[in-house]
């Protein structure tokens, strides 16, 4: 387990740090990392490393573990960038029900597929179980 000590200096670090385990689970994500994602926090490794707001992400491999850091020198997101976070979160908070995600975003089903496409999202494994 994770000590509270080692959970409370890494929030204090500047840079996004995220703690993965071996099979690529994201075990800890610390202050700036919770900041910098929004919520929900990537789910394991590849989503992070796959993710745009990952450019620059520097990944440390452990006997364990394995430790991503962003920087957080980034200058503000681009535009493709925040959408692509906005598309995420109305997927999460829909529970990827693409109707009701792409009306929270004010945009058509068929512009959020297009955008699904262009950006290589797709449904996490667990939504499949939920979808009806």
């Amino acid at each position: 387990m994770i000590s509270d000590v080692l959970v409370n200096a890494l929030d204090a670090v500047s840079d996004a740090v995220l703690v993965c385990d071996r099979q690529g689970s994201v075990l800890l994500a610390n202050r700036p990392a919770r900041e910098l994602f929004g919520s929900p926090v990537p789910m394991s490794r590849t989503e992070i490393l796959r993710h745009p707001l990952s450019n620059g992400a520097r990944e440390q491999q452990l006997a364990n573990a394995a430790v991503v850091v962003i920087p957080r020198s980034r200058g503000p997101l681009s535009l493709a960038e925040r959408e692509r976070v906005a598309i995420e979160q109305a997927l999460s908070e829909s529970g990827w029900q693409l109707a009701i995600a792409a009306r929270r975003l004010g945009i058509s089903r068929t512009t959020l597929w297009r955008r699904l496409k262009q950006y290589g999202m797709q449904r996490p494994a667990f939504a499949h179980a939920h979808a009806g």
